[in-house]
C-alpha cells in the first residue's frame, strides 16, 4: 500500500513556484530578447569586423604621429587647418601604441611618405567598410523585428490579460537598414592633401 504525502499550503506554493522556475519567461520577453540577441550578434560582428580592419590604419596613425612628433609639423603637407584638425581629433584616438619607439624627424621626405600610406590606408578601409556594411544580409534580423511589431503586444496581452497594461511602452521597431549600420559605424573621416 502506498503512502499518501500530504503538503501544508506553503509547501504547495514553494513546489508551485519551482515548477513554474523550470520553464523560460513569457512568449512576449522571448521574442523581444531574440530581436535583441540578433541585433547584438549583428554589431559583435561589425565590430570585430571594423577592428579587425582598422590595425594597419591604426599603426600607420601611431608611426605618423610619432615621426611627426607633434601634429603641427604636418600642417605644410596638409590643403587646410581643418584637415590638421582631422589628425589631432578624429584620428588621434585611433593612434595605436608602437612596439618599438620611433624618434621624430624633420625630413619633409619622411613625413610626406608616412602621411600618403595613412591616406592610402584611410581609402582603403572606407572602402572596404563601406563594402561590408552593404553587403550583409538584414533579412533575418527585419523578419525578427516583424514579428516583434506584430505579436509582441497580443503576447504580452495573454500574459497579463490586460490589453492597456499590453501596449503600454510599446514601441514598434523600424526595420534595419544599411544606413542604420553606417550612421553606428561611420567611415573615417580622410585628410585631404596638398
Amino acid at each position: 500500500m502506498e503512502e499518501e504525502i500530504h503538503l501544508g499550503r506553503d509547501e504547495i506554493s514553494e513546489a508551485f513556484k519551482r515548477f513554474l522556475s523550470q520553464f523560460d519567461a513569457p512568449a512576449y520577453i522571448r521574442r523581444a530578447r531574440g530581436v535583441e540577441a540578433a541585433l547584438e550578434q549583428l554589431l559583435e560582428q561589425c565590430r570585430r569586423r571594423r577592428a579587425e580592419w582598422l590595425e594597419i590604419v591604426r599603426l600607420r596613425i601611431g608611426m605618423l604621429h610619432a615621426l611627426a612628433g607633434t601634429w603641427d609639423n604636418l600642417r605644410p603637407f596638409l590643403t587646410d587647418e581643418e584637415q590638421l584638425d582631422i589628425l589631432r581629433y578624429s584620428l588621434a584616438a585611433l593612434a595605436a601604441p608602437l612596439r618599438a619607439p620611433v624618434e621624430p624627424t624633420t625630413s619633409a621626405r619622411a613625413l610626406r611618405h608616412a602621411l600618403h600610406e595613412l591616406h592610402e590606408s584611410l581609402e582603403r578601409f572606407n572602402q572596404r567598410w563601406q563594402a561590408f556594411l552593404t553587403s550583409l544580409d538584414l533579412t533575418a534580423i527585419n523578419e525578427l523585428r516583424e514579428g516583434y511589431n506584430r505579436y509582441y503586444v497580443l503576447e504580452k496581452e495573454c500574459a497579463v490579460r490586460s490589453p492597456r497594461v499590453a501596449r503600454q511602452g510599446f514601441v514598434p521597431l523600424p526595420p534595419l537598414t544599411h544606413e542604420d549600420l553606417a550612421t553606428q559605424f561611420p567611415l573615417l573621416p580622410v585628410p585631404q592633401l596638398r
